[in-house]
């Protein structure tokens, strides 16, 4: 799906959506109830699984903009979010083929099973087993697991339509050219934040510290003096209250959804 470029009119910010949207606790607890269950289901089958914190609110995908944060960690935070080891995949690769397959056949189910559905706002669709321990989980947590499916896939799809659309338009360009000659006056060349990211996933070694240091302090000075910071924050409000229009029906349904199981999610935690 494609979100028009520009300065339409936007959705007023104070257009409810319904339901109340979750805190930061009560989407943990939801994931720790889902892990819980997991967890049970697979020793049931005879199969290991190891309980996943959810994850942490995702960085400003655009750029870096707080230069205190830059001078005390660099990229930091940027790398350990990536390279954050899953023990779930961890163990998974230790099995062997036979084993691998059954392990993950336990935890998603089989292409043979009935399926779940979403399509989603990107364009494409998405499917998952009915079966397995995750969709049995679910069904436990929201009492169905086919709905919340769906509407989860299409609520998480939204913000990378929302950054796509944000990085397609003509203000960010523009911000992003000045960013651009920013860092080249600072002896940083690169053309964007996530020329950055690409480059340091493939070169970060012992004693470049100080070189990265120095390249999230200039991004984000950079950010700052160009207004490139103030243009994507602003866009990103600007999509993101489009999109949530757009498909207020489905964010209405994951919250109704979320909000029911918090009761089910506190009793399940209380008693691991």
């Amino acid at each position: 799906m494609a979100v028009a470029a520009g300065s339409g009119a936007a959705v007023p910010a104070s257009t409810p959506i319904g339901p109340r949207e979750l805190t930061l606790r009560e989407a943990a607890l939801l994931n720790d109830a889902e892990q819980l269950l997991i967890k049970q289901c697979m020793r049931q089958g005879g199969f290991a699984y190891w309980v996943v914190e959810a994850a942490p609110p995702p960085d400003f995908p655009y750029v870096l903009a707080d230069v205190n944060v830059a001078q005390a960690h660099g990229y930091g935070t940027v790398v350990s979010r990536r390279n954050s080891p899953h023990p779930n995949q961890v163990h998974g690769m230790s099995l062997s083929l036979d084993r691998r397959q059954a392990w993950l056949a336990a935890i998603h189910g089989r292409l043979t099973d009935g399926q779940f559905e979403a399509t989603l706002p990107s364009g494409g669709v998405v499917r998952h087993s009915t079966r397995g321990c995750t969709s049995q989980a679910q069904q436990q947590l929201y009492g169905d697991a086919r709905t919340w499916f769906r509407v989860k896939e299409i609520k998480a799809n939204l913000r990378a339509v929302k950054q796509d659309a944000v990085g397609g338009d003509p203000a960010f360009v523009t911000a992003m050219a000045g960013w651009a000659d920013c860092m080249r006056g600072r002896g940083q060349v690169f053309r964007s934040p996530g020329e950055i990211r690409a480059v340091l996933d493939r070169s970060r070694q012992e004693g470049t510290e100080d070189r990265w240091r120095r390249a999230a302090v200039a991004e984000a000075t950079c950010a700052r003096r160009t207004g490139l910071s103030a243009t994507a924050h602003s866009l990103d409000r600007h999509y993101e209250q489009r999109l949530h229009a757009e498909y207020r029906e489905e964010l209405t349904t994951w919250r109704r959804l979320a909000l029911s199981a918090l009761p089910r999610a506190r009793t399940i935690t209380a008693f691991p």
